[in-house]
């Protein structure tokens, strides 16, 4: 794909061309780009993750005046070839390519500030010396066996060559303003006396070298401003005290294999601890007050709907407790119920009467164990309350088992016989009561009676 002015147009539409100061096009499979001088007052240019790979492919850059910073990273650019017209440049990052030396023409980015060349296949460092304005030098992740001297640079600060095959330190003598120097991941086995010059170094990174002993870290001893170090994976790391003794060598420090353990930092960490705490503390209280108003708003509406279904429920409570009280009253009797209920009453006081009489209650006595001979009206007159008339003519009817002989008449009978003028026979009187029974008894004959 060609980066035109047309795409630019499209990607940043609405916006003039002409005040552009920053594009961005990234990830757009660009393999060349075009005469984009248009694009008079563009600062920044971010190019990376293309298919850009030579001279050729970004000949349209060349016209632009004010271009500073300019990202190539993750493309395949294998030299400088081309660069040498990018004359304002500050900023060139050419990191993440194919890069196998420095060719000549990076010489004339006389106004570089920062130079990006990690993850390249790089064996030497060389052509660097006229950028004078350069204070960061990014070598890390190469080849480079030998770094060197760099006395030119006066404004380096920031030096980057890790990740590399150095055995030992560059002189840096004579670079004064450097302030930051990553070597880590070398086989570098000492700290050598020429970096006893570099008094503002605040941040060294020697981790995972081949430093063993005291003595190749006494240069250290004179960096009054170095506060971070870093010598983790080297075996002076395993000595005995190692903690105490790097202390004693450099004072200053308050990071060390990154760990940070100053006073003044400690301090202020346990400060912010017990400021946590007391926030934690606070937020606690805070949050066990809102359960307690919620536990008293929830006391309250449960009061609230309780007086609320009071006053709504309360006449049909009332209503309730009276029916309760009626359902426990005795209901209000009819006519009939009335007549019946005194007919019961009576019928029970003349028992209760009965009961307490004991005439009665010894005649009563004498018909319950004679009621096998009692007379059918004298059960009925048992059985009912209600008084029933008898036809005299039928009490001579038995409806027992055997005819019955009523002792009381034949008594009367035989007290009349004997009072009576007649002289009619006794036998004979009974012989003929007994054809007048014979004809309604049923079972036995007279003779079964004792």
């Amino acid at each position: 794909m060609k980066l035109t002015t047309q795409i630019i147009s499209e990607i940043y539409e609405g916006q003039s061309l002409e005040e552009l100061k920053i594009i961005d096009v990234k990830k757009r499979n660009i393999d060349v780009v075009d005469d984009i001088s248009a694009c008079k007052e563009l600062r920044r240019l971010n190019l990376s993750d293309n298919d850009l790979q030579d001279e050729n492919s970004i000949t349209g850059l060349r016209d632009l005046e004010h271009l500073t910073l300019l990202n190539l990273s993750n493309n395949k650019f294998k030299d400088f070839t081309g660069f040498q017209h990018l004359k304002t440049l500050n900023v060139l990052n050419v990191s993440h390519n194919q890069l196998v030396h420095m060719s000549p023409h990076i010489t004339r980015l006389k106004q570089l500030k920062a130079l990006i060349l990690n993850h390249n296949n790089l064996l030497e460092i060389e052509n660097i010396e006229t950028l004078l304005n350069l204070n960061t030098l990014v070598i890390s992740h190469n080849k480079i066996d030998t770094v060197p001297r760099l006395s030119s640079l006066a404004e380096l600060s920031k030096l980057s060559a890790a990740h590399n095959q150095l055995q030992e330190v560059p002189d840096l003598s004579y670079n004064y303003a450097l302030k930051e120097l990553r070597l880590n991941d070398n086989k570098i086995t000492t700290i050598p006396e020429t970096l006893r010059k570099c008094t503002a170094l605040e941040i060294m990174d020697f981790g995972n070298n081949r430093i063993s002993s005291w003595k190749d870290i006494a240069p250290l001893g004179s960096l009054n401003k170095l506060h971070n170090l870093n010598l983790k994976g080297n075996p002076i790391a395993n000595k005995k005290d190692y903690l105490e003794k790097i202390l004693d060598l450099v004072p200053s420090l308050r990071i060390l294999d990154g760990e940070r353990f100053d006073p003044k930092f400690l301090e202020r960490k346990k400060k912010q601890k017990e400021n946590m705490n007391l926030v934690e503390k606070k937020q606690r209280l805070k949050r066990i007050k809102l359960q307690k108003e919620k536990k008293q708003q929830k006391q309250q509406q449960q009061q609230q709907d309780e007086k609320d279904t009071d006053t709504i429920m309360g006449e049909a409570d009332i209503e309730e407790v009276l029916d309760k009280k009626n359902r426990n009253r005795p209901k209000k009797m009819k006519g009939e119920d009335i007549t019946k209920v005194k007919a019961l009453k009576r019928a029970a006081e003349v028992t209760t009467t009965e009961e307490h009489n004991p005439k009665k209650q010894k005649k009563k006595v004498v018909e319950d164990k004679d009621a096998f001979f009692a007379k059918p009206t004298d059960t009925l007159r048992a059985e009912s309350a209600t008084p029933i008339v008898v036809d005299k003519s039928q009490t001579k009817a038995q409806t027992g088992v055997v005819g019955v002989v009523d002792k009381t008449k034949l008594k009367k009978d035989k007290k009349k016989a004997s009072n009576s003028t007649d002289s009619t026979d006794i036998v004979a009187a009974f012989e003929k009561q007994e054809k007048e029974t014979a004809n309604t008894a049923t079972g036995l004959d007279v003779g079964g009676w004792d």
